[in-house]
């Protein structure tokens, strides 16, 4: 089995290698190893420079007359084997540590498992991609003056956020190709003329910026349609701190993993909402209709959420300390494992239904 070609996007970002070693006292089997090393990418975008990461990516092997015949445990939190029955292509999961923002560590020498070729001729593909709600901005520098108000900064954010993916992440981020002797001319790899689509891509980028910044407007509903996004898809892994969704219809949106510190989101509607892993640090969400939202793993130190309704919410796993909850409807809300802590609101009786739920209360 021969590598036939390996390209890596943005090797600053994902570099990843594979190695291919024959088993012994065989001519059909090879075990499969992985070697990633993660970091900031830097890119000069219209005027100004940007450094970005990835909070998870994912690897997708496609085998073409080969089977795997053994998968390996991988004993590290950082990669995991995911298993679906809607995924035909054996895949992995690479997620961030929970002590960092984002992917920048080293994985060394991982196997995954062993490959069985099937017939003479043979392709094995491995390519790592990611969503777009896995870019992490770490640095924006010289796109556009920061004086400008939390929500037109959350939109541009996103915009950019877009950008990078469709000019740096897509179709894939890296990817390598082992074919068998006999097909060893024939090249998988396709590379895209990227040139005229960078021109075009900056082109509308560099008039968004201008038109955002300039606008008087500054509804966030608004702001995202003058950007071209989508206000309940789009804004998933954001930055959104301090924005200004008051009373707006978010039902049904997915702001997972997005970034809130701070935000008015009195009286909002997020019920049957993706609010996984969100962080709503120090946010005002007074009166807010929570009703069937995921908060699995959110972040509500300091919050409020006096007078919302939680029913049916699933808080497990969420952090609530200090989080005010004077005249909070929690019927029906699963607090598996939820830290609750100096919490306004919560009686004695009330503290011991949560622990009784699964609830951590201190």
């Amino acid at each position: 089995m021969q590598l036939l070609e390996s390209h890596n996007q943005c090797p600053d970002c994902v570099l990843m290698e594979l190695r291919v070693i024959p088993k012994e006292n065989t001519t059909h089997q090879f075990d499969l190893y992985l070697n990633l090393k993660f970091n900031q990418q830097e890119e000069e975008i219209l005027d100004g420079k940007v450094k970005f990461s990835l909070r998870s990516s994912q690897l997708i092997l496609g085998l073409n007359n080969i089977i795997l015949v053994e998968k390996n445990q991988i004993n590290s939190s950082s990669i995991q084997v995911f298993d679906s029955v809607f995924s035909a292509q054996p895949t992995w999961i690479i997620n961030h540590t929970p002590e960092q923002k984002f992917l920048q560590d080293n994985l060394s020498n991982i196997k995954l498992g062993v490959l069985e070729i099937q017939d003479s001729i043979y392709e094995l593909t491995a390519q790592i991609s990611a969503k777009k709600a896995d870019i992490f901005l770490t640095d924006i520098e010289g796109l556009w003056l920061h004086d400008i108000t939390p929500n037109k900064h959350a939109v541009l954010e996103r915009k950019l956020a877009q950008f990078i993916d469709k000019i740096y992440l897509k179709p894939y981020i890296s990817k390598a190709v082992f074919k068998s002797k006999e097909n060893i001319n024939d090249s998988s790899l396709s590379y895209k003329n990227q040139e005229n689509l960078f021109t075009e891509e900056s082109k509308l980028l560099k008039k968004i910026i201008q038109f955002i910044y300039q606008t008087q407007k500054d509804n966030f509903m608004e702001l995202a349609e003058i950007a071209g996004l989508h206000p309940l898809s789009d804004f998933a892994g954001g930055d959104l701190t301090g924005v200004n969704l008051s009373g707006l219809n978010l039902s049904g949106s997915n702001f997972s993993y997005a970034n809130l510190r701070g935000a008015d989101l009195t009286d909002t509607d997020f019920s049957e909402a993706n609010l996984k892993y969100i962080k709503l640090n120090g946010a005002d969400l007074s009166g807010a209709y929570l009703e069937g939202t995921n908060l699995q793993n959110a972040s509500l130190q300091n919050a409020s959420l006096a007078l919302a309704n939680v029913i049916g919410a699933n808080l497990s796993y969420a952090n609530l300390t200090n989080t005010n909850l004077q005249n909070t409807s929690l019927g029906k809300t699963n607090v598996k494992n939820a830290v609750f802590s100096s919490n306004l609101g919560l009686d004695e009786e009330k503290k011991q239904e949560l622990i009784k739920d699964g609830a951590i209360v201190n």
